[in-house]
């Protein structure tokens, strides 16, 4: 399996929130370990989640990529 470098943004940004990997996974509309992948690099998110996710962090992709 393919290892990305992990969306470390995301995670900066949702610590500086006080938020649960389940918290955004609840708001994204996805399961937690969803989440937990995409922080760690097993996983990248697709673009329309991109968009979730970073609506429920209140920022753009850009800033969580």
């Amino acid at each position: 399996m393919k290892k990305y470098k992990g969306m470390i943004n995301m995670k900066i940004m949702r610590v500086k929130k006080n938020m649960t990997q389940g918290e955004l996974a609840e708001r994204a509309g996805v399961k937690r370990m969803t989440i937990s992948y995409y922080e760690t690099g097993l996983r990248y998110p697709r673009r329309e989640i991109l968009d979730k996710l970073a609506d429920a962090l209140g920022c753009d992709v850009k800033d969580i990529v």
